[in-house]
């Protein structure tokens, strides 16, 4: 009877370590797992922010402009943002590849914030925030349009560089 017991004995706690080991082996592995998709869920992450900075900006354009403004002109600034945002993927990519996706996501907390909390509260707060908001888009297309002259002029007057082979 007790060589039965002592048998028993041992194997239920080979069974244990067993057990503990699977149990070990299944939670390193699903650490293991977890490291391998970390920097994916952080992209993942960085690119689900920055849609959401940008969904955030459209909504504020709507929000400020939407009610005295046509609907093409809305839809216009709308294409704006769009447009700033995909010039600020591609600026990153162009000019700083390492910090891509620390990028897009700062961009996209910067701009969730600025559209979700900031214009709102700056337009509640500031006596000449409906003129200053109501100015903004065409003084900013007449100074693209004089920068783009200025520009023009400036290449048109450039002697040619001579092609030489030699």
């Amino acid at each position: 009877m007790s060589t039965l017991l002592n048998r028993l004995q041992k194997n239920t706690f080979q069974a244990l370590r067993l057990t503990s080991q699977f149990l070990a082996v299944g939670l390193l592995g699903m650490l293991a797992a977890l490291l391998y998709a970390l920097p994916w869920l952080l992209r993942l992450t960085s690119l689900l922010l920055w849609l959401a900075g940008g969904y955030q900006a459209l909504r504020a354009v709507q929000a400020i402009y939407g009610g005295y403004s046509p609907s093409g002109a809305v839809l216009a600034l709308q294409f704006v943002v769009i447009l700033l945002m995909v010039a600020w993927a591609g600026s990153l990519l162009r000019v700083a590849p390492p910090f891509f996706w620390g990028g897009l996501a700062f961009g996209g907390i910067v701009t969730t914030w600025t559209g979700g909390q900031g214009l709102p509260w700056l337009l509640s707060h500031w006596q000449e925030a409906d003129d200053f908001f109501r100015l903004l888009p065409p003084a900013l297309f007449s100074l693209g349009l004089i920068h783009l002259t200025l520009r023009l002029r400036s290449m048109r007057q450039r002697p040619p560089k001579e092609n030489s082979l030699e």
